[in-house]
């Protein structure tokens, strides 16, 4: 019985943000998957399983990592019951024979379960392959475990350089001090309306409009249900000195440009397969991502490993500006709304709604609330930073690298490694016909936008986009 236990027989009791995602998020008419994070690590040549046992030896002093995550449907009361395990319990091994095979492996990985095997709710799965022939190491951790910036935290302690010392901190300081600026005391004041208003705002996107129904759109329609069919669609890898030439010549910032970029790729989409709704909604046309924004750890947190993973993120809405159809004028729409964003209280304002008023609130009416946010949205885009060197995981070195998820509309997932920027979107291309010509219409995008602000494009950028 639970009284036999020892002491520690149990962990931390969890945010409502991570108990959510353990007892269900969804509506079960959605049909949804679980939420697993796929953090993939390509080389050379594949690490083995002795070389990834030290990884896993580190991943299990940390809580959420050591342990099933229990507790009640619908309640705050969850937490991690310890359990023991080996080293090699926590990984599996895939062979093929080509970067294709290692691709179709991948794919096929992406539904595969990490609860249910009386283990931790994650995995280390080597896709082994010839040397040079697209071996990787796909790192699937529950979502529960821990947002992306928990995960970043994590990977810090496991990655090292190829002199095999271990990393400084892998995320930006703008990034970990942007909530942390100090405001007049008039600021303070306005800042008080302010979180008035995004409440009302918050609240109200349940409810709110729905994107246009672009040629992207349409086959989503405004009831969804997840398709269980989905293909991971790569864009061309991008040198970050060119993003980073591109953001300080058009004045705004990196993820403006991959933004904007992004929803000039909708746009050519929607142009290409006679979408008439943005023919004639034009500058109005509506088409909007999810952006997950996660909140920097304290240091206190990010030293206590019954802490640090965790799940203190909300989702805010963006417009790609798909409407404008000249590259120069939807990059400084996108700056504009994004800029009004970042120096709003609306993220924070969404977590103190996230964690306090679901609980209140019967399980079917907060699922269905998820639901009725995601549905009138037609992205959800992430971007991550990375290592901004070359690391050694394993034993071997890191070529490149993706993030992977599902979700119910299409996910994109960028990341940033050793100068390069990788990017990737996951889509049901049956919903979503033609949909593997978004990276051809994407590289279009960068070309377009390196002419107009005179900056040298990428050889291999220019090609995709021919």
């Amino acid at each position: 019985s639970e009284k036999d236990e020892p002491a520690r027989s149990f962990g931390r009791t969890f945010s409502f943000t991570s108990a959510s995602m353990a007892f269900g998020a969804w509506p079960e008419k959605v049909k949804m998957c679980e939420p697993t994070i796929n953090a993939a690590l390509y080389f050379d040549t594949c690490p083995s399983v002795d070389g990834l046992k030290p990884m896993v030896d580190v991943f299990s002093t940390y809580e959420r990592c050591s342990g099933i995550p229990e507790g009640s449907p619908g309640k705050a009361d969850w937490r991690i019951r310890f359990v023991d395990f080996k080293p090699e319990d926590m990984i599996r091994t895939i062979k093929v024979k080509n970067e294709d095979e290692a691709h179709a492996a991948i794919e096929g990985m992406l539904h595969d379960s990490c609860r249910d095997r009386g283990l931790p709710w994650w995995e280390v799965v080597r896709v082994e392959a010839p040397k040079g022939k697209g071996s990787a190491v796909i790192i699937r951790i529950d979502h529960v475990i821990g947002d992306g910036i928990s995960l970043v935290n994590l990977m810090e302690q496991i990655l090292v350089d190829t002199n095999g010392k271990k990393l400084d901190s892998i995320i930006p300081p703008s990034m970990a001090n942007k909530f942390k600026k100090k405001k007049s005391f008039w600021q303070r004041f306005s800042q008080f309306f302010k979180i008035i208003y995004y409440f009302f705002v918050v609240i109200g996107l349940p409810a709110g409009k729905f994107d246009s129904g672009t040629a992207f759109r349409k086959q989503l329609g405004k009831k969804m249900v997840y398709t269980w069919k989905r293909k991971l669609v790569r864009f061309e890898t991008m040198p970050l000195a060119f993003v980073k030439r591109l953001k300080t010549e058009g004045g705004v910032s990196l993820n403006d440009v991959l933004f904007s970029c992004l929803g000039g790729a909708l746009r050519r989409y929607n142009v290409e397969h006679g979408c008439e709704v943005t023919e004639k909604r034009g500058k109005k046309t509506l088409m909007r991502a999810l952006m997950p924004v996660a909140f920097p750890r304290p240091e206190v947190d990010v030293s206590d490993k019954s802490a640090v993973l965790r799940n203190k993120w909300v989702f805010v809405s963006g417009d790609f500006g798909v409407g404008y159809d000249d590259t120069m004028e939807r990059l400084h729409y996108v700056n504009g709304k994004m800029n009004v964003l970042k120096n709003s209280p609306l993220a924070g304002v969404q977590l103190a709604v996230q964690e306090s008023i679901p609980p209140m609130l019967p399980v079917n009416v907060g699922r269905q609330t998820v639901y009725d946010s995601f549905i009138r949205h037609s992205i959800i885009f992430s971007n991550v930073p990375g290592p901004d060197q070359p690391v050694n995981f394993g034993g071997q070195q890191v070529t490149g690298t993706q993030m992977y998820f599902n979700n119910l509309v299409p996910q994109v997932g960028i990341l940033s490694y050793n100068g390069s920027v990788f990017m990737n979107m996951n889509i049901d291309t049956e919903a979503i016909p033609g949909g593997e010509d978004l990276p051809a219409y994407f590289a279009k995008e960068l070309v377009d936008l390196s002419e107009k602000l005179n900056v040298d494009c990428p050889a291999e950028i220019v090609k995709r986009a021919n």
